[in-house]
């Protein structure tokens, strides 16, 4: 460290204010490495200024140089001599001077940390830290989900748009192949009721068709934006397709177990055969009332054309009430009382006496009538208000809603 500089002291001033006799004492420059003179010190008599001082020799002082005894007086003054601490040259006599030592660098202490309080401090800092870290989480996770919530209404806005317009197209798909059902099943009932004739390619048609629209069109869609009556209506839609694929399906079963009865009554009906006549001119009940007796042909009679009936002149029939073979002529005037027999036309026996083959076929055309309406809707009007809409007005009305959202 650097030296301290003593301040500059001014002896003059203060050996005058010592006595107003007091003359200055000389201080020779003291030669280089010389060991400057000791001092006296002023007597008691000259401090108190009763009489002048004896004339002192000594080594003038530099101002800032340290001046003190030599090495071998030490630091004490001498012995029966006591100086004025107030004397200016007492700080000289004290001892020579020394520079200060220099500072010792500071000693590495020890801090001593209970271990128990080391650890709940530890712990506090933890659970502080946690706690920010919550909160930062929760603030951050507000916002997020605030922007997310908004991205993700966005795009499942976008979703439910690109599924409705998916949707639509799928139900004008289905639309058009219920009416391409709709309409293959009434050319086919028309030929079996109003043609007579067996619907040979209705078979192969039923089996080419099927309506493309179940449950798993809605899987995965968003329905943001759809509205309630979409919705429902989608679902009361697959519902109906489903019912009309079934019936579809029993239809197509029943018209391949009834083909073959089927083609030959109609067969014979188209040829008109006579299989039945009325027995005349029998006994009579016990009342005396005279009856006629239904019986069937032995051999069927072939009339190839309506307009021009052919009849034999004696008809062979099995009376069911005897079981029993007989002839009787044909009948074509006069009385009753003889045997005769006349002819039954086919039509009308069928018409009062339908066979099971012709209630098949009536079942047959109910169940084609009844696909046609499930379709094509039945007749609304006053005679029946609770008349349904068929899935063709209902699949316009879904493509409308579908093309909607937004």
């Amino acid at each position: 460290m650097a030296e301290e500089k003593k301040p500059k002291i001014d002896l003059k001033a203060r050996l005058g204010k010592a006595g107003g006799n007091t003359a200055a004492v000389p201080v020779p420059t003291p030669a280089p490495d010389a060991i400057p003179a000791p001092v006296a010190a002023p007597s008691a008599s000259a401090v108190g200024g009763a009489a002048s001082p004896a004339p002192r020799t000594g080594v003038p002082v530099p101002p800032g140089t340290p001046v003190g005894p030599p090495p071998a007086f030490g630091n004490a003054a001498p012995s029966g001599t006591a100086l004025d601490p107030s004397n200016p040259l007492a700080a000289a006599v004290a001892g020579p001077y020394r520079a200060p030592a220099p500072a010792a660098p500071p000693q590495p202490q020890r801090i001593e940390v209970d271990e128990a309080s080391l650890q709940q401090a530890r712990k506090g800092a933890l659970k502080q830290g946690v706690m920010g870290g919550l909160v930062a989480a929760v603030v951050l996770g507000v916002i997020g989900y605030i922007a997310g919530g908004a991205s993700e209404t966005s795009k499942g806005r976008q979703r439910a748009v690109t599924d409705a317009k998916s949707l639509s197209a799928d139900v004008t798909k289905s639309r058009e192949q219920l009416k391409e059902l709709a309409d293959k099943v009434e050319a086919g009932r028309n030929s079996l009721l109003k043609d007579r004739k067996y619907p040979d390619a209705l078979v192969k048609e039923l089996g080419g068709i099927n309506i493309d629209f179940d449950g798993t069109k809605l899987a995965g869609v968003r329905f943001s934006g759809f509205s309630q009556d979409t919705t429902s209506g989608l679902i009361e839609f697959i519902t109906s397709v489903q019912s009309v694929n079934d019936r579809k399906s029993a239809v197509s079963s029943l018209l391949t177990k009834l083909q073959k009865p089927i083609t030959e009554q109609l067969s014979a009906g188209q040829k008109q055969n006579i299989n039945h006549v009325v027995l005349l001119g029998g006994p009579k009940d016990p009342a005396g009332n005279v009856y006629a007796v239904l019986a069937p042909l032995t051999k069927p009679i072939e009339v190839p054309n309506p307009q021009q009936v052919t009849l034999p002149a004696e008809f062979t029939a099995t009376n069911p009430l005897t079981k029993s073979n007989v002839s009787a002529p044909k009948y074509a005037s006069g009385n009753l009382d003889k045997p005769a027999a006349i002819y039954v036309v086919p039509k009308s026996v069928e018409a009062a006496c339908p066979s099971e083959t012709s209630g098949q076929i009536a079942q047959l055309g109910t169940q084609l009538t009844r696909l046609i309406n499930d379709i094509r809707g039945e007749a609304s009007g006053a005679d029946d208000p609770q008349a349904k809409a068929g899935l063709l007005e209902r699949a316009d009305k879904l493509v409308t809603g579908l093309n909607k959202v937004q």
